[in-house]
C-alpha cells in the first residue's frame, strides 16, 4: 500500500513538474530587478524566476505565466515624471554669560591684576548676558524620472591651513581647500499613489566656533508615502557646552543646533 501511495505522488509531481513552461519575457520600459519581487509573489514556490537586464526568465506552470503577464501589462509602463520638493530648516540657539573685573587683588605677596579703567584708572566690572536665537528655511526643487537618481547639491570650497614642522625645524604652513557641500541624491519609484523614495543626504558646515573644522552630517534612508504629500525625513540636533573660570573673570557660553528635512514628489504627468 506505501508503494502505491509513493508511487501516486511521484507521477504527480511528475506531472506538475512536466506543466512547467520556460520563458523569457522582454520588459519595454522597467528593469527586471526593478519589478522582480512583485514577479516572485506570482510565481510563488511552483516556479523559478531571475531577473537579467530587462527581461524576466521564468519557469513556471502556464496558468501563473498568464497571471504574470496580466501583472506585468500594468506594471511596465513608461516611467512619469516627477516634482521632487525638498524642505530643509535649520533652528540655533545661543545663550552667553559671564562676568569680569578690570581691577587688581592682593593674594598674600603677590597683586594680581585684569586690567584698569579707562578713567583714572579705576576698577570696573562687567557683566555680560547674552542671548541669539536664528531661524531658516531653504525650499528646493528638482524635475526628475521615476526609478533614476536625481542630485540636488550646493556648496563652496573653502580654504583651510595646516602648520607642520619642517626639516631643520622650521615651520611650513599649508593652504589647502576643502568642498563644502549641502545635497540631497534621491531615488523614487511609484505604484499606485504610494512613492517608494531612497534617499542620501549630507550636510557639511564650517564651524564658526573654531577655524578649519568641518562638520558633517549625513542621512540614508528609504520611506514610502503618498503622492503630493510631505513626507517627514529626520532631525539631527546638536548641543555644545563651554565654561571659562579665572580669579577675576568667568564666562559659559552654550550653544544648540537643530536641523529638520522633509519631502514631497508630486507627478506631472
Amino acid at each position: 500500500m506505501k508503494i502505491r501511495s509513493l508511487l501516486a505522488v511521484s507521477l504527480m509531481l511528475s506531472a506538475t513538474h512536466a506543466l512547467a513552461v520556460t520563458e523569457i519575457i522582454q520588459l519595454n520600459y522597467r528593469m527586471a530587478d526593478e519589478l522582480l519581487p512583485m514577479a516572485q509573489s506570482v510565481i510563488g514556490d511552483d516556479g523559478r524566476i531571475h531577473a537579467h537586464g530587462n527581461q524576466l526568465i521564468v519557469n513556471a506552470p502556464a496558468a501563473q505565466l498568464r497571471e504574470l503577464r496580466e501583472l506585468l501589462e500594468q506594471l511596465d509602463t513608461p516611467p512619469r515624471r516627477l516634482l521632487i520638493s525638498i524642505d530643509s530648516g535649520e533652528a540655533r540657539t545661543g545663550e552667553r554669560r559671564g562676568y569680569a573685573v578690570d581691577g587688581s587683588v592682593d593674594v598674600g605677596n603677590v597683586e594680581i591684576e585684569a586690567g584698569r579703567g579707562p578713567i583714572h584708572g579705576e576698577n570696573r566690572i562687567r557683566i555680560l548676558n547674552r542671548s541669539t536665537d536664528r531661524r531658516g528655511d531653504a525650499l528646493q526643487q528638482i524635475q526628475a524620472t521615476e526609478g533614476y537618481p536625481a542630485l540636488i547639491q550646493t556648496g563652496q570650497s573653502v580654504p583651510l591651513h595646516s602648520t607642520h614642522i619642517a626639516p631643520y625645524g622650521r615651520l611650513h604652513r599649508e593652504t589647502y581647500y576643502r568642498d563644502v557641500t549641502h545635497g540631497v541624491y534621491i531615488i523614487a519609484r511609484i505604484s499606485g499613489d504610494i512613492v517608494h523614495i531612497t534617499l542620501s543626504s549630507n550636510n557639511d558646515r564650517v564651524d564658526r566656533s573654531h577655524p578649519g573644522v568641518i562638520d558633517v552630517q549625513r542621512l540614508d534612508t528609504q520611506v514610502s508615502g503618498h503622492l503630493g504629500e510631505w513626507i517627514e525625513l529626520g532631525n539631527a540636533r546638536k548641543s555644545r557646552q563651554s565654561d571659562q573660570q579665572g580669579l577675576l573673570r568667568q564666562r559659559s557660553e552654550s550653544t544648540q543646533e537643530e536641523l529638520s528635512m522633509r519631502l514631497k514628489v508630486e507627478a506631472l504627468d
